[in-house]
């Protein structure tokens, strides 16, 4: 999917742009935003996953 977009467009028509597009998609994740919940905070857990790196 290619779309161009121009520096005088709109941020609603961008998102016009992007809503029309067909989805080719096998899994709708939007269904699910919002439903798992974790066990600790975001800003932790990336913290302690990118200090085993060093």
């Amino acid at each position: 999917m290619l779309i161009t977009i121009e520096k005088s467009t709109g941020v609603q028509e961008i998102d016009n742009l992007i809503r029309c597009q067909p989805s080719k998609k096998l899994f709708h994740s939007q269904q699910f935003v919002g439903k798992v919940k974790w066990g600790e905070d975001a800003m932790q857990y990336q913290k302690r996953v990118r200090n085993e790196w060093d």
